[in-house]
């Protein structure tokens, strides 16, 4: 009788809430093909981007069954035809389907990561950090001393924005939720730390002592991100990269009519399908850097096998307990 080949991956039949919907499935694996690589997954992170597939609220929808995790890290096992022979062994960054024990990819669609970067850390720097990365180039010149400010301070994005500012000789003001958070931050690169509410707009005043941001970055949406624009210069920009209220873009006609504001948006993913190959390995060669320098050190709340993926998504939902939630594979 044939025996087939198998390993475990976490799928989705069905969209819904995340932890009914995820399960653990035995699937067919196979030989890499020409120009393929087969990786050994050793950790991937659960982002809110995950989550929403889950729930079917992406901006993309897949065809179902599909294995969730825009992120992770693995170690190559084996090589297709026409790979060359030193991509044995390599560690590198995958883009879709992570959630998974094993799998193959084309060679040319995954990032080889430096030796000295913890495989934890590197499972979480192929969606924040370079979010955080282009958020910051992509759209407004800036000059070492400009101040940019940005809701979600806490969040993955939020916190590269505040390493990668403060590694440009750029000044961050972070609007959070609980002024408790704000040592944290300050600690991490912040020039000030804001608690994102009714009195915002004053604290923020005072903190900026007279100047104000030509860039300001939203991930929340509704009120917050009104009051960040607000606080922007006249002829700034405000860059939404995310929605984590669920609450639609409130903002004021005399925003745009009078103090002419400019109203963004960014999806990495959209950017990474049309960027050059060479712009892409300057980025990632510039995080790579930056994350061996220190930076981007991960802060992981819980560390789950893939067995217990619904436990770990459910966790993640919750808001991750103070970071994020990795899954672990057999390796």
């Amino acid at each position: 009788m044939d025996t087939q080949n198998t390993t475990r991956s976490a799928r989705y039949h069905r969209t819904g809430s995340p932890a009914e919907v995820v399960q653990v499935d035995d699937v067919p694996s196979s030989a890499p093909g020409s120009g393929e690589v087969t990786v050994g997954m050793l950790y991937a992170p659960i982002n809110p981007a995950d989550l929403n597939m889950l729930e079917g609220k992406y901006g993309e929808a897949r065809p179902l069954p599909d294995v969730p995790g825009n992120e992770g890290v693995g170690e190559i096992l084996s090589l297709g035809e026409g790979v060359p022979d030193d991509w044995q062994g390599r560690r590198v960054l995958v883009d879709r389907e992570a959630w998974r024990e094993e799998g193959n990819w084309k060679a040319s669609d995954l990032l080889p990561v430096p030796a000295e970067v913890d495989p934890r850390q590197a499972s979480m720097l192929r969606v924040n950090p370079p979010t955080a990365w282009r958020i910051l180039h992509d759209f407004v010149p800036l000059q070492r001393g400009d101040w940019i400010v940005q809701n979600a301070a806490t969040s993955g994005v939020g916190r590269a924005v505040i390493e990668i500012a403060r590694h440009h000789g750029l000044r961050t003001l972070n609007l959070v939720r609980r002024p408790e958070i704000a040592p944290e931050l300050l600690a991490l690169g912040a020039d000030a730390v804001v608690v994102d509410g009714p009195e915002a707009g004053d604290e923020a005043k005072a903190a900026l002592g007279g100047s104000r941001p030509k860039l300001g970055l939203n991930a929340v949406g509704g009120s917050s991100a009104t009051r960040v624009a607000g606080m922007l210069a006249p002829g700034a920009t405000l860059v939404t990269y995310g929605a984590m209220s669920k609450e639609a873009l409130k903002i004021p006609n005399g925003f745009v009519i009078f103090r002419d504001l400019s109203f963004r948006g960014f999806w990495l993913t959209r950017w990474l399908r049309g960027a050059e190959p060479a712009a892409r390995e300057q980025m990632f060669g510039q995080i790579f850097r930056l994350a061996v320098a220190g930076l981007f050190a991960p802060r992981v709340a819980a560390e789950l096998p893939l067995a217990q993926v619904k436990d770990a998504v459910a966790l993640a939902a919750g808001g991750g307990g103070g970071g994020k939630v990795l899954l672990r594979f057999g390796r």
